[in-house]
């Protein structure tokens, strides 16, 4: 018994094949028209946030990084079958549900997150399963693009904030002459040459802007990679302790050189530096774990038995 559901391939030569390209870039026009359309309104607070809050600048480039994943793809995509798969009505309905729900609530990022499942099952709907194993990631890669909630943000960066300040402070008292007292998320420093000071770690300082740039990209370097799963999930893991050790770093430089007399160094285009500057550090040690994952398990062939 053959099965009547309508099918397309889209790698067939000659005019059927550009007319099925045509077809799947205008349904893709017409997709991104209805998703502009229904969330216009949280996306433009997102965008809004990616012009005015460093914080999330990082998301500007979300969006490329999804289409080059589905770009490195294309040839999956073009012998792709077209067949719909009529599931993705349900993640439609979940979705929309959720928007509406939250726009009753005046609830903006669970209205934001409200486009990942519409949009997976539009995919799903309209073009299939096959479709759907390639486009699945680079839809949900665009969560990191999404602004957290003010509050949750806050209550996330104040841990990051007081252990920033725990371990800044008991390294910078072991330097010589050098006391330290820590209070929350305030430093205060006293040296024998010198009258007594604080240094306040904040909130930009907490780590949290590296944490979500970094882990952005390392998911991305993890996907692309060509590793099995378990090892891109361990990958993907050490992404937060390592930018919490990079911002420790930030923060302890920082330290040294205001108790050290040189402010200048620790404010304005010297501190946008250093933190410019632990990005690459960060990327160093993501590679030393990838490198030693990739080096933890070998391979040995079994040589034949003699007879």
């Amino acid at each position: 018994m053959s099965d009547a559901s309508p099918s397309l391939s889209i790698n067939r030569d000659g005019s059927s094949s550009g007319s099925a390209l045509w077809i799947v870039a205008l349904q893709c026009l017409i997709l991104g028209a209805i998703i502009g359309f229904v969330f216009h309104s949280p996306i433009d607070g997102m965008v809004s946030k990616w012009k005015t809050d460093g914080n999330w600048s990082h998301g500007w480039l979300v969006p490329v990084f999804s289409l080059y994943f589905l770009a490195i793809h294309r040839d999956q995509l073009k012998t792709a079958v077209i067949k719909p798969n009529y599931l993705g009505t349900l993640l439609i309905i979940a979705g929309m549900c959720l928007n509406y729900g939250a726009r009753a609530w005046s609830y903006d990022y669970p209205r934001l997150f409200a486009m990942i499942p519409c949009m997976l099952g539009l995919v799903l709907l309209i073009w299939g399963n096959q479709i759907f194993r390639v486009a699945w990631f680079p839809i949900c890669y665009l969560v990191f693009a999404m602004p957290l909630p003010r509050s949750l943000y806050f209550n996330l960066t104040l841990p990051l904030r007081e252990f920033a300040s725990q371990v800044s402070g008991w390294v910078l008292g072991l330097l010589p002459g050098v006391y330290t007292s820590v209070q929350g998320v305030v430093i205060e420093y006293e040296r024998a040459t010198v009258e007594r000071g604080s240094l306040n770690v904040e909130e930009a300082c907490s780590g949290m802007r590296l944490m979500m740039a970094f882990c952005s990209l390392g998911v991305a370097m993890a996907y692309l990679g060509d590793r099995p799963l378990w090892q891109r999930v361990i990958m993907i893991i050490c992404c937060v302790p390592i930018a919490v050790f990079c911002n420790m770093i930030r923060v302890l430089v920082t330290g040294v050189v205001h108790v050290y007399g040189r402010e200048d160094l620790a404010q304005g285009t010297a501190h946008g530096l250093l933190g410019l500057a632990m990005l690459p550090i960060a990327l160093g040690l993501f590679a030393l774990v990838g490198y030693v994952l990739s080096n933890l398990v070998v391979d040995v062939e079994e040589e034949p038995e003699a007879e």
